[in-house]
Parts: C-alpha cells; structure tokens; sequence
C-alpha cells in the first residue's frame, strides 16, 4: 500500500471520521476514478486544505479506508473462530456464520469498504493486494481451519473444508453486496437476495451431509 505519514497529534477525530465517510460513500457510488478531493472537500463541508491535513492525496485516503476495513474485518473472523470453536452443533455454525446482529454493529465503512475492495481491485494495487490477501489468503484459510476443527469433533461431516470456506467467502460478498446497496438506497444489478439464499442454501446442505 502507498506509504502514509505519520497523522499530526491535534487533529480533530470528528472532522477526519467525516472526510473518510464522505470518502468512501461518495467512491462507492461513483468509483474512486470519478471522485475527486475538491468533490469530497464539497460534500463533507470542509475545505480541500483540511482534507490534506489528514490525508496527503486520494491514494493515501483510500488507503486510510481499506486499512479500517481491514481492522474491522479481521475482528470479525476472530470472533467467528471463537465461536466456531465453541460450537457444538450444525445449528450453532450456522447461527454464527450468519449473525446478522454481529455484522449489523459493524460502522458501514465496513460492508463499503469491502464493495469498494473487491470492485477496485482491477484498478488499484491497494484494493487488489487487499482482495488476494484478505479475502482469498486469509479468509478462506481461517474458515478451512475452522471447518476442519469442526468436522474433527463430529459437528459436521467429514468434508472437502477448502470447498467450504470459498462458498463461504462467496456468500459472505453477496450478502455484503445487498447490504451496500440498502445502505445506498440503490437498486443492485443483479437479484441479490436471491443469489444469497441460495448460497446460504447450498451451505448448510453441504454441511449436513458433507461435500
């Protein structure tokens, strides 16, 4: 990632947490290409000079984004692997895997920032290290290791856990994808929903009987 400076000791939390908010929705809707600093400046009420107080170009401000989805992120699959480790039936993995609650307390830079990964990743070197990184390193290695833990006590079949984890990851970006789009009040290309339950559906069978 482009490297940051270190941030000045008396800048104000509430005026940056507004640059990176305004950032990220206006970059979610339009693409980071199509977004400038004088457009961010505008929408978040501050001038340009402020945005470069905190952040010292646009590359730097997506980095700062993805960084806090990332930290998100990766609290997130350490509490389901906790919770995945305490499981002691299908029916608890799958209340784990999906705790609406749980990601709903999440701040919405965080469901943005992973849209904003997986849709950059063709165009930025930030989003497409983060989306082999996180999502298809460290994810799916983490959710393997907890399926294997899983099938080894007996909670599910013996299964193809590698199968498991990307279905998984695959669920977890559509149900992430709708999520975005009723955070944004816009319409998704495609039938969100349905391609979730059937994800979701696809899962808990291969958990029952193995795959």
């Amino acid at each position: 990632m482009v490297a940051r400076k270190i941030p000045l000791l008396d800048y104000d939390n509430e005026t940056r947490n507004r640059i990176m908010e305004t950032a990220i929705n206006l970059f979610a809707q339009k693409g980071y290409n199509a977004v400038s600093m004088r457009d961010i400046a505008k929408a978040a009420g501050v001038t340009i000079s402020t945005i470069y107080h905190y952040h010292e170009s646009k590359a730097v401000l997506f980095d700062d984004i993805l960084n806090f989805f990332i930290g998100g992120y990766t609290h997130y699959f350490e509490w389901l692997t906790s919770m995945n480790e305490k499981a002691a039936s299908l029916e608890e993995v799958m209340d784990n895997m999906f705790n609406a609650e749980f990601v709903d307390k999440l701040d919405p830079i965080g469901f943005l920032g992973m849209s904003l990964a997986i849709k950059e990743q063709h165009n930025n070197e930030s989003a497409r290290k983060c989306v082999f990184d996180l999502f298809f390193g460290h994810s799916i290695r983490c959710l393997k290791s907890d399926f294997d833990r899983l099938s080894e006590k007996g909670v599910i079949p013996p299964s193809d856990t590698g199968t498991l984890a990307m279905l998984f990851m695959f669920s977890v970006m559509v149900s992430n994808d709708i999520r975005v789009h009723e955070y944004l009040g816009t319409e998704p290309p495609i039938e969100c929903t349905e391609i979730y339950a059937s994800l979701k559906k696809h899962i808990t069978s291969a958990l029952r009987k193995g795959c």
